[in-house]
């Protein structure tokens, strides 16, 4: 017996999906956003289309001690 899933796109206006036998889908690709959050896209296109309205997240390098 196999459990079939089936990954849809998260990108903006986007309705491609996959169904796979996997954990996770070969053909697309997975962003994990924290522990349990994990977004799903179909190319780098609509990753970057959902990307682009995300505010920028600002980085802080911590000081180095010589």
């Amino acid at each position: 017996m196999s459990i079939e899933r089936v990954f849809h796109c998260d990108g903006p206006d986007c309705d491609r999906h996959v169904r796979t036998t996997h954990i996770r889908s070969p053909h697309f690709l997975t962003v994990s956003e924290g522990a349990d959050i994990e977004s799903h896209f179909c190319g780098w296109d609509c990753l970057l289309r959902f990307a682009a309205d995300k505010p920028p997240e600002e980085v802080v390098p911590a000081e180095i001690s010589d």
